[in-house]
């Protein structure tokens, strides 16, 4: 068993719902992403997969919360936007793109700051 894994940063706002307090007024974070890919054999050339392009796919996807209030985009307008549910999101996005027989998204971390983590396994 291999395992790469890539990160990205997106900048983005968010208020969260049900948790009264500081989380419950708007604020923002530079969050930090980073996908975790597992491969039961290496491709031909070696790799689980090309970093480039696993930093490229998952840039994509996180691309449309750069710089948004995230209760304003979905699924977050009905969703809770946590750091947990952002993990649960990117991860099942990213799979419906990597995924195949041979390598699996097995985990999406993602950072508020350098000292709250959440992660989702899939």
């Amino acid at each position: 068993m291999w395992e790469i894994s890539q990160e990205t940063v997106v900048a983005a706002a968010h208020q969260l719902r049900f948790a009264p307090g500081e989380g419950e007024r708007l604020h923002g974070h530079n969050w930090r992403i980073r996908a975790t890919v597992r491969a039961s054999a290496l491709d031909a050339r070696g790799f689980v997969l090309d970093f480039a392009d696993l930093g490229a796919t998952l840039r994509a996807l996180v691309e449309r919360y750069e710089h948004v209030f995230l209760n304003e985009v979905k699924p977050f307008d009905d969703v809770n936007p946590t750091a947990e549910n952002l993990a649960r999101v990117v991860a099942d996005d990213l799979a419906a793109k990597v995924d195949d027989a041979r390598v699996h998204i097995h985990r999406v971390d993602v950072w508020e700051n350098d000292v709250c983590r959440a992660t989702y396994y899939r």
